[in-house]
């Protein structure tokens, strides 16, 4: 891993040296430092017996070996002990490969030939049989010695970098034994034999042979530059598996990635030696990726929305909020340019979110497509007069209309003249983008003018809570904080209940009661919900004939509000539509005073993350942020320079 990120800061600083040389100074920095890291930390041994034996019971003979090409060549007696396996999905075969690819980009950024040295370094004082050298670089995981070299067969990705290096080599030492893996690689790709090729009716194959560079104990040591490659013989050789419209095919699992990662490495190759043998390849497979293909299908999301790949095995983009691959049935966005799995040996493809072998996205597949994306386009697409698109992607809403986020629903329960009982349920839907809620409060309406006839108050009311949803998950407390307000002389009321600190997607359930704890002189309850603003918008559970767990629906009469802001529902005419700030209580204790000027100052300071709330109560001078202007405007509401009659103040 510190290999790896070393490469990854390397090309940092090549990218920004010109437009941000400090910060480009410190990825170099970060880069030497942690090769170094992993130059002392590398251990290494040789295989046991028992180990090789282990290895070969593992080893499913049914199965292609793709490796069977190297077999009499490869170091496989090499192992890494200091590989620091956690026991996860994706380990790493061996590490040799990275600190290659950092060493290679190292040699980059700095010119030091020591870095090439690393990787490619041959011990001339060894002569083994028929005078061959072993190598002692990076090389000697994948070459004994110099008696042997080898065949690349993988491409640039999650387990194995080998390709990349030697694309990297190959024009930096124009080593014979580097030009041919590089090239090997491609023709291994991108080819067919002749008789193949002669059959085939889908995309055509670049070569029909291989370019001989000479023996495998000559090209360690002798040089050839890009141009003279053309004119070197040619030979029979092996090459991968076709699908039968010809799409190159490595492994059934994520074959779109592998396939557009030897796109990008045919796109480098371009680049360093001007022949677009392996472009024009390159574009055929861009081009059934894109669609041109069997089933009329891309494998690119977005990119074809009627026929096009669109249930890409992504948990956000999919948007469940049952944590259900199969609900909803259509995927809430779409993941704008993701590349899937793509087809099967038989050109097939089965577009479903849940079947992760033909619809995995991930950043190792989107990588090499963009790279190959990037050559294409620069080679092809910028000659074609083509240009981006203005305005991509579309806006959700463009697409959709217009995106309710925010949901409630509400069933009444059971109810006489002393009580009603109320079920609500509230849904977070958001995608703009998918976020948690940590602030959220709901209004349920009442009048309580029966009441003040009989000299009753508000006080006379009482909230008992039936049941909180998120109870069970909080050790048994409950989470709903209620709170009744009286909004005029009239007896209009509402009970508000906030949801504070805790964040929850997709549904949530409260219940509640209201109570008249009074009776009148006649020794009754006089409670009457047919005056409630909030409950002439609600049937009850028998009306609708469900159970009341199962009753809610959709209402306006209840209003919801996320970061004190109105997102569900109508309030009745002289409510306040959301919850006004109170100015400088920046703990929301509910007064202001020294405790909130501490509050606001630990918050400057980056010690403290207020609430939406607390922000907006913080805000004195409106400028959207909290600062010592408004600390300095608290202590003036403290001592009475300021009142909050004039608040805000700008």
């Amino acid at each position: 891993m510190c290999a790896g990120v070393a490469a990854s800061l390397a090309v940092s600083y090549l990218n920004f040296k010109d437009t941000e040389p400090e910060y480009a100074e410190e990825c170099l920095n970060g880069a030497l430092k942690l090769y170094e890291f992993a130059v002392k930390t590398h251990s290494e041994g040789v295989k046991t017996q028992e180990q090789k034996d282990k290895e070969k019971e593992n080893t499913d003979p049914s199965e292609e070996n793709p490796d069977e090409i190297n077999k009499d060549r490869e170091n496989t007696d090499l192992t890494v002990t200091s590989l620091g396996y956690d026991g996860g999905f994706y380990t790493s075969s061996y590490d040799y490969d990275e600190l290659a690819w950092a060493a290679v980009w190292l040699y980059e950024c700095t010119g030091e030939w020591d870095y090439i040295d690393d990787i490619i370094h041959v011990d001339e004082t060894v002569t083994g049989d028929m005078g061959a050298h072993p190598y002692t670089g990076y090389l000697k995981r994948i070459i004994k010695d110099t008696g042997n070299c080898w065949q690349n067969i993988w491409v640039h990705c999650w387990d194995t970098v080998w390709g990349g290096v030697f694309a990297k080599l190959a024009p930096i030492t124009n080593c014979s034994r580097d030009w041919y893996i590089f090239r090997w690689n491609l023709e291994f790709w991108s080819g067919m034999t002749p008789e193949d090729a002669a059959k085939a009716t889908g995309l055509p194959a670049a070569v029909t042979a291989h370019k001989n560079f000479g023996t495998d104990d000559a090209v360690w040591n002798t040089t050839i530059t890009a141009d003279k490659i053309k004119d070197l013989p040619e030979t029979d050789g092996a090459w991968l598996k076709k699908t039968p419209a010809g799409f190159a095919m490595l492994n059934d699992y994520g074959s779109a990635r592998y396939d557009t990662a030897a796109q990008l490495e045919a796109m480098v190759y371009a680049k360093e030696t001007g022949d677009m043998t392996f472009a024009d390849w390159a574009k055929g497979q861009m081009e059934y990726i894109m669609g041109n293909n069997p089933m009329g299908r891309s494998y690119i999301v977005g990119y074809d929305l009627e026929n096009g790949a669109c249930h890409p095995h992504h948990r956000a983009a999919h948007g469940s909020t049952t944590l259900n691959m199969d609900d909803p049935a259509d995927q809430t966005h779409v993941l704008w340019g993701a590349l899937v799995g793509g087809p099967d040996a038989d050109d097939w493809h089965r577009d479903e979110t849940k079947d992760y072998i033909y619809n995995e996205v991930a950043v190792d597949y989107n990588a090499g497509f963009v790279g190959a994306c990037a050559g294409l386009y620069n080679y092809y697409g910028k000659a074609a007069g083509d240009k981006p698109e203005e305005n991509f992607p579309p806006s959700e809403e463009s697409m959709k209309g217009k995106i309710q986020e925010f949901t409630l629903k509400a069933a009444v329960g059971q109810e006489d003249n002393m009580a009603t009982q109320v079920l609500i349920e509230i849904a977070n839907l958001s995608s703009q983008p998918p976020r948690y809620l940590d602030d959220v409060k709901v209004r349920y309406y009442f009048n309580i003018s029966e009441l003040l006839k009989n000299g009753q108050t508000l006080d006379n009311i009482e909230i008992r809570p039936d049941y909180d949803e998120m109870k069970s998950s909080t050790d048994g407390k409950y989470v709903v904080d209620y709170n009744l307000v009286q909004y005029d002389d009239n007896g209009n009321c509402y009970l508000e209940m906030t949801w504070k600190n805790y964040q929850f997607y997709g549904d949530l359930q409260v219940q509640f009661a209201l109570m008249d704890t009074t009776q009148n002189s006649e020794y009754t309850f006089i409670w009457d919900s047919a005056n409630d603003y909030s409950r002439q918008g609600i049937r009850t559970a028998k009306e609708i004939g469900k159970e009341l767990n199962e009753a809610p629906e959709f209402t306006d009469a209840v209003t919801m509000y996320v970061d004190n802001q109105l997102v569900w529902g109508t309030p009745p005419e002289g409510s306040e539509t959301a919850s006004a700030p109170v100015w400088g209580d920046a703990d929301c204790s509910g007064k202001v005073d020294i405790l909130d000027v501490i509050t606001l100052n630990r918050a400057i300071l980056g010690k403290e993350k207020l609430s939406a709330e607390a922000l907006a109560n913080a805000d004195i001078n409106q400028n959207s942020k909290p600062d010592s202007s408004d600390s300095l405007n608290i202590m003036k509401l403290i001592v009475g320079l300021l009142k909050a009659e004039n608040c805000p103040v700008k």
